[in-house]
């Protein structure tokens, strides 16, 4: 559809029982009027399948279809995942930096949290309670980011503050990954683990090549992401912690796999 857009080609709207085609727009149009409801709603408005699935860290149990309804929770039908968020003001020391021993002490706290919580949890439906117990997706996150940089004199549409998210965001995936794998080793995988091991690796390195700030080499990617500018992040700790995060949560992975097939979100 995108690249319809790009060149201002049409589009065939197609009924979901039969394929046949109901209607034909431009796809220029059609992308205008989804971006201006996505706007006016302030709410999500359209999902990048090929790109959800190509991050998908369990495909062999199918593919990624939906979201929840915020759109930060993308993962298989019938499942869920815990919340916990990190406030990133309490993170900041008297020298206007990130404490980031401590925020990486929080993050391993609250993986073990959370990983707890999958088994004292109530669930809506049994199809769900099973899938969360059989992939125990995880959803630790961090709110205030737009506090931390204002105190800091920071603009939050700037390349600097995009490159303090991205390696504060690092670090906490990073971190968590790291400890799933560990908990990995004294209680074994989740149980979808083996079928997706591969897939599930392959993510975790194309994790680790933006995190490094690497622009190619990315594995079964429609789209690169944009990776993480090392230049542009103030604090050079920060990216220090963010690489080595990786470097762990790689080698942690191919050793013992995974206790959760994911492990963070921003709510």
């Amino acid at each position: 559809f995108l690249r319809a857009v790009e060149r201002d080609d049409v589009w065939n709207l197609t009924a979901r029982k039969d394929g046949k085609v109901m209607k034909t727009l431009k796809a220029r149009d059609l992308w205008e009027s989804i971006s201006y409801a996505a706007w006016a709603s302030a709410d999500p408005g359209l999902h990048f399948n090929t790109t959800m699935n190509d991050w998908h860290t369990s495909p062999a149990a199918g593919p990624i279809r939906a979201s929840n309804p915020c759109s930060e929770y993308m993962f298989l039908d019938d499942t869920a995942c815990n919340l916990a968020s990190l406030n990133l003001m309490t993170f900041k020391g008297a020298d206007g930096l990130v404490d980031i021993e401590s925020y990486e002490h929080a993050v391993r706290l609250w993986t073990v949290v959370l990983e707890i919580s999958v088994l004292m949890a109530q669930f809506p439906s049994k199809e769900i309670a099973q899938l969360s117990y059989e992939f125990r997706t995880l959803g630790l996150g961090y709110a205030n980011i737009g506090g931390l940089l204002m105190s800091s004199g920071i603009p939050y549409d700037s390349a600097e503050g995009r490159a303090i998210a991205g390696a504060l965001t690092a670090i906490m995936t990073g971190v968590s990954y790291a400890t799933s794998a560990e908990m990995a080793s004294e209680l074994g995988p989740f149980p979808g683990f083996a079928p997706n091991r591969d897939n599930m690796l392959r993510v975790i390195r194309n994790h680790r090549r933006a995190a490094l700030g690497l622009s190619d080499g990315y594995e079964g990617l429609s789209v690169n992401p944009v990776p993480l500018v090392h230049a542009e992040c103030t604090d050079p700790a920060l990216i220090a912690h963010a690489t080595a995060a990786w470097d762990k949560a790689l080698a942690l992975g191919e050793q013992h796999g995974y206790r959760n097939a994911q492990v963070s979100v921003i709510a």
